[in-house]
């Protein structure tokens, strides 16, 4: 689960969309300037999604018991939600909107579990 990829393609979507907003600047396009906005956007939370996964993946490597795993997975869920949700708002998509706000409740869940498994000792 590695966010090497991820930030990869965050960087390199971060630097298409400064080169768009360039250009429509140049050529007086401001829909040029709010595509390359929004693919900034898209490859800064890419980027973001990328180190959350770093995060979770060490965090789960060095986890002991199940609800340590439940709570690393769920705060994954949780962050990759939220920039689901933003992405979805800012090229207004409600599909991709709810998908994040699903995904976002689910690792609410999965954080519960684990504080759950925690008090009771698994």
């Amino acid at each position: 689960m590695s966010g090497t990829s991820d930030k990869i393609k965050g960087y390199a979507n971060e630097a298409v969309g400064n080169i768009k907003q360039g250009v429509g600047k140049l050529v007086g396009s401001e829909k040029l300037q709010a595509e390359g906005m929004v693919q900034e956007v898209k490859g800064d939370v890419q980027k973001t999604v990328g180190s959350v996964k770093d995060a979770v993946s060490d965090a789960h490597d060095s986890a002991t018991s199940s609800s340590t795993a439940d709570k690393a997975s769920g705060h994954y869920n949780d962050a990759v939600g939220s920039a689901k949700q933003a992405v979805g708002r800012a090229v207004g998509s409600t599909e991709l909107e709810a998908d994040g706000l699903a995904q976002e409740a689910r690792g609410e869940g999965q954080k519960i579990s684990g504080d759950i498994k925690k008090t009771i000792g698994r």
